[in-house]
């Protein structure tokens, strides 16, 4: 029985000439030979980051874009580094060590003062200052000096991406 209006779900009769023929083979993407590290043969690899030493680090590209590593310049000296409006020299990497230092030095200094004055005050602060002093010390170093090493990793990621990409920082 058929409604009006509605299509038959299938149909009641083949049209002529209608041949059935096997079905397509599957698709196969195109092989491409491949070295054994697998890039691609036949097209440019990247030569590997340089290595980041401690100190201001230039960035420098070819005229076409192509990443050069550190310039041969000299590195600027820190105030030169720390003025550039463009910020093409990378300042982090220079200071980092000496933010950690200048941390460590007044924590101790911190700590110890905490223990006198402890002692000071009364004999009973003092000695737990200088027991539990060193294990406070210690955590808060540990948890500062992650959070340097956070921000100076974001600072390479950024530089890599910029090299990797060939584009100028601006």
């Amino acid at each position: 029985m058929r409604v009006p209006g509605l299509a038959s779900p299938r149909p009641t009769h083949e049209p002529k000439g209608f041949i059935l023929s096997a079905p397509p083979p599957p698709y196969q993407p195109p092989q491409q030979p491949s070295d054994p590290y697998g890039q691609p043969q036949g097209q440019p690899q990247m030569p590997p980051p340089p290595a980041y030493p401690q100190g201001a680090q230039q960035w420098a590209y070819e005229s076409s874009g192509v990443p050069q590593g550190p310039s041969g310049d000299s590195p600027k000296n820190f105030f030169a580094a720390l003025f550039d409006w463009r910020f093409h020299t990378l300042i982090t990497p220079k200071i980092v060590s000496w933010v950690y230092l200048a941390v460590v030095i007044l924590s101790v200094l911190y700590w110890l003062f905490m223990v006198f004055a402890g002692f000071a005050a009364e004999p009973a602060i003092g000695v737990l200052a200088l027991l539990i002093g060193p294990i406070v010390l210690i955590v808060s170093l540990a948890f500062f000096r992650m959070t340097l090493e956070f921000y100076f990793a974001l600072v390479r990621m950024s530089d890599d991406i910029h090299r990797s990409q060939g584009l100028p920082r601006r």
